[in-house]
């Protein structure tokens, strides 16, 4: 063989070596990583939801007397307050968009309700009625009763659509 088959025979191994051989970088990494997701309650999500239970006292209603045998009715009471923390704040929730239906029960009842609005803030005032009894001791009373509305809601900013169904609580003491 001739010296520079030799050599270029030489090179080759040479440089085979050098590329199997180690570069003394990183061989092999590994890296834990974890992601963790939690969900905002509803007061503070990005369509936010405030519903307490509705508690009626019968000091606080008008009484509704038809031959003494009635209800009591409450005026202006809030039932939810939706709160909107969109990116562009452009939530519109209009009566189109919001359903609220009473209950199974016939007291406490809804007999309509309002959408108000503040800066971010959509207040649903509504009106309800209680059942009322009459007593020969007590006279005209509100019974106790309590049922469950339930709000749904559709709306949106263009960007993020929200669908949502609530119950709100109402209770007549």
């Amino acid at each position: 063989m001739r010296l520079p088959t030799v050599f270029g025979l030489g090179l080759v191994l040479v440089g085979g070596l050098v590329l199997a051989a180690s570069s003394g970088a990183f061989d092999l990494t590994s890296a834990d990583r974890e992601v963790g997701i939690e969900t905002a309650s509803d007061k503070d999500a990005l369509v936010g939801i405030e519903n307490d239970q509705v508690t009626l006292n019968e000091e606080q209603g008008r009484i509704r007397c038809v031959f003494c045998s009635g209800n009591y009715e409450y005026t202006d009471v809030e039932l939810v307050t939706i709160t909107d923390r969109t990116p562009s704040s452009d939530l519109e929730v209009t009566d189109a968009g919001l359903d609220i239906s009473g209950g199974t029960a016939d007291y406490p009842s809804l007999e309509s309700y309002e959408i108000q609005m503040n800066n971010d803030e959509y207040t649903i005032y509504g009106t309800l009625r209680c059942d009322a009894e009459f007593s020969w001791w007590d006279g005209l009373y509100q019974r106790s009763d309590s049922t469950t509305f339930t709000m749904d809601l559709e709306t949106s900013d263009g960007t993020i659509t929200v669908e949502l169904q609530r119950e709100i609580p109402v209770q007549c003491v």
